[in-house]
């Protein structure tokens, strides 16, 4: 299945404050699984899993880890998603949504653990994001679920494109997690074959 604070505070400001700046890891999280889901190769074609939070893993996944396997999937799904992202734009200065802070990755990681096993949780979103077929609208999958909003939206499409159309640079938001919103928000921006990362910069 895998193959290979003022709205113009910079994001360096909030890497700066991260441990002490709230951030809602649970809706991070739900904005990871969907971008990821949707750049699978058998939905828009932006990084090389095939299926694993779709279809495929779904068969696959309760045979080999029957209570983990959601969380495996994603872990997956998120480190081969980062790698393109860094591929494709490969700044270390840069911020994107499969890249932030060592504590925003921590508090990340520790969620992850607590729904090792949380059967509920992962059956309410799993089926969804299996039943995310090829070519899907990502406008209406992220809204639709709650992972973007219209301002959201309204923001990334009047950002333009970085050098070559494979990147966006974005202006962080307010808070982290409207940053974070941004960071999602932008794969609209990709088409399905081309991915166009979006990003903050630490240093502008």
């Amino acid at each position: 299945m895998s193959r290979n604070r003022p709205g113009n505070t910079t994001f360096g400001a909030h890497r700066q404050d991260l441990p002490d700046a709230p951030v809602d890891v649970a809706h991070l999280l739900e904005a990871r699984l969907w971008v990821a889901r949707l750049g699978e190769t058998d939905v828009l074609r932006w990084w090389r899993t095939d299926g694993l939070l779709g279809a495929d893993g779904a068969f696959v996944g309760p045979r080999v880890l029957p209570i983990t396997h959601p969380t495996a999937r994603a872990r997956i799904a998120f480190a081969v998603a980062r790698h393109a992202c860094d591929e494709r734009y490969p700044d270390t200065k840069a911020w994107h949504l499969f890249r932030l802070s060592p504590d925003v990755e921590d508090r990340l990681d520790a969620l992850l653990v607590e729904r090792l096993g949380d059967r509920e949780y992962w059956a309410g979103v799993i089926p969804k994001l299996e039943a995310t077929v090829a070519n899907s609208d990502p406008v209406q999958s992220l809204r639709a679920n709650g992972v973007v909003s219209d301002d959201d939206l309204a923001t990334v499409q009047k950002a333009e494109l970085g050098a070559g159309q494979r990147s966006l640079p974005l202006r962080a938001g307010a808070t982290l997690n409207e940053t974070i919103k941004r960071l999602a928000a932008g794969f609209v921006r990709s088409s399905p074959g081309n991915l166009v990362v979006p990003f903050v910069h630490g240093d502008k």
